[in-house]
């Protein structure tokens, strides 16, 4: 189907419209009760977290550090990463050299780079650093000679709570997904989440959840997973039920979850499991000692620092 232009309302406390308007004239429209949202750790332009060592190392080995800014300076960017092999495919597309952006937002994610302070912000740029310049995490990052290496930076830039889930409080959808696991152990013995479980249960939910809740709803789809005579006719109808509390498309749980699980197993305490992720064994009492919190009060600033200066890895 052609792409439309969506907009969303609120229409209650509890119920939102939802009202897609198509190039063709065609409108449809829909009421979303008890509203859901998906947390995303990547970007939809950089689903494999493993192509962000190359293109940095580009990026600070160049003259364009703190540079990306202008469309001249963005066009620039993409021409040095075709031909250092970092990027392929057709010349004459992506004109506007999106790729670039999609580097640049993703290296601030991460603390390598500072993100740009805006106004609303509430303090200046000169209070972090100078917008897109490298910070003291990206030089680790940098300098980093092993995946291992590179995977703990990854970590700490993943523990930090940036994921807003209102005005005041953030969490690490890293740290809250850690905490889902120790609470299923708690409960089955059993640290692994499934790929349809993560979709539908752990990246629709965060620290204000009730964890309990989360990890029986688990352990229900599990069971009825089992049971199914079709898996896959049930996880499309799983999916379909919850996208009916989510205002966005509905393809969005399987493709947030691929990327939000090739990003959380980038940290190194995250593994595959099958069709799933689990904790990785030799990491447990790092992980228990992290993910004993994974919510914050303080303010963007405070988090910014730690973000790019690298927060400390807790370990007893």
């Amino acid at each position: 189907m052609a792409r439309a232009k969506t907009e969303i309302v609120q229409i209650s406390d509890s119920d939102w419209a939802v009202i897609k308007k198509y190039k063709n004239g065609n409108v449809e429209k829909r009421v979303v009760k008890d509203k859901i949202d998906i947390w995303l750790i990547g970007n939809t332009g950089m689903r494999n977290p493993w192509r962000i060592p190359e293109g940095f190392k580009i990026y600070a080995e160049s003259d364009m550090v703190g540079h990306l800014r202008t469309p001249e300076e963005q066009r620039a960017f993409k021409r040095l990463l075709a031909y250092k092999g970092a990027i392929g495919g057709d010349p004459e597309k992506d004109k506007d050299a999106s790729i670039t952006r999609k580097y640049r937002l993703i290296f601030s994610k991460f603390g390598f780079t500072y993100p740009e302070v805006t106004s609303k912000d509430g303090f200046s740029q000169e209070e972090i650093g100078p917008v897109d310049d490298i910070t003291p995490l990206g030089k680790v990052f940098y300098h980093a000679t092993t995946k291992e290496m590179q995977q703990e930076c990854f970590l700490r830039g993943l523990i930090v709570p940036m994921e807003a889930i209102d005005s005041s409080t953030s969490f690490s959808p890293l740290l809250w997904t850690l905490q889902v696991m120790l609470k299923l152990y708690d409960m089955v013995n059993d640290y692994r989440i499934n790929f349809i479980e993560f979709a539908t249960c752990v990246q629709t939910s965060n620290p204000l959840s009730n964890i309990s809740e989360v990890c029986n709803r688990i352990c229900e789809i599990r069971t009825d997973r089992r049971n199914a005579e079709d898996t896959d006719e049930y996880d499309k109808t799983l999916i379909h039920d919850e996208w009916l509390h989510y205002c966005k498309d509905e393809d969005n749980f399987k493709q947030y979850a691929d990327m939000n699980i090739r990003y959380l197993k980038a940290t190194g305490v995250i593994q595959s499991a099958g069709n799933g992720i689990t904790l990785v064994p030799d990491y447990k009492p790092l992980i228990i000692e992290i993910a004993k919190n994974s919510i914050s009060h303080e303010n963007l600033l405070k988090r910014y620092q730690e973000l790019c200066n690298g927060s400390p890895l807790f370990f007893k």
